[in-house]
């Protein structure tokens, strides 16, 4: 067996090794309880404001898939703020899990997990699928990084291409703050919307998933929620 079947074969183990540890619940206790007892110093040091509560589906009810904008760092704890009723698991850039604790951290305490950009990561799709199909709450950037500039970037066909695959909705999620830039004491505003369903995806034939127009349908939510008042 050559050196790159030995990696992949040992990727594709790791992956299935920590989804089945998450879903046993052995890991994300300690991180949800690190959340409820930071959340007050969180929200003083950046106030944020949740609408659109109600948009969340009660926990397990139907396939979802979380998509958000992505300007800051932080984003994934202001959603992780909002999101108190339903653990979210992250689907995130390999580079965040460059050692042990980076590991233990992301991976272990709040169920995020690795994909290799612009690599065709195979393991790593099959995780989302199997988070997504178990009812649990996948979340993904469909830009794929960050906005340097708060602006929409170019979407990816990851998210639309996995709700292909499992029949999920889409939960669109804004985030919004003044200049789209985080800061200190500078309230964030995050803005739930109703779910997208495969059906207004175009995406209820899984032979010819309609991809591109799906991908282009969920930036266009989320743009249009960041432009709704606060």
């Amino acid at each position: 067996m050559s050196h790159s079947e030995r990696q992949v074969r040992a990727h594709a183990f790791y992956h299935s090794y920590l989804y089945k540890c998450r879903c046993m619940g052995i890991f994300m206790k300690f991180g949800r309880f690190l959340i409820c007892i930071l959340r007050p110093l969180f929200y003083l040091l950046f106030p944020y404001k949740v609408k659109g509560s109600d948009n969340i589906p009660e926990n397990n009810e139907g396939r979802l898939i979380l998509c958000s904008n992505h300007i800051s760092n932080i984003d994934p704890v202001f959603l992780l703020m909002a999101f108190k009723s339903r653990p979210i698991f992250y689907m995130a850039k390999a580079e965040l899990f460059a050692n042990k604790l980076a590991i233990w951290f992301f991976q272990k305490q709040f169920g995020a997990f690795p994909v290799r950009r612009g690599q065709g990561d195979a393991a790593s799709l099959e995780t989302a699928e199997r988070i997504v199909c178990e009812g649990k709450l996948m979340g993904i950037f469909p830009e794929g990084t960050r906005s340097k500039d708060g602006k929409l970037g170019r979407v990816k066909s990851g998210a639309a291409l996995i709700a292909s695959r499992t029949g999920a909705s889409i939960l669109p999620v804004a985030i919004k703050t003044t200049n789209q830039k985080v800061a200190l004491f500078r309230k964030t505003h995050i803005i739930i919307g109703k779910p997208i369903t495969p059906d207004e995806l175009h995406l209820q034939d899984h032979e010819k998933p309609e991809l591109r127009y799906a991908s282009r349908i969920i930036m266009e939510r989320i743009a249009k929620m960041m432009e709704e008042d606060a």
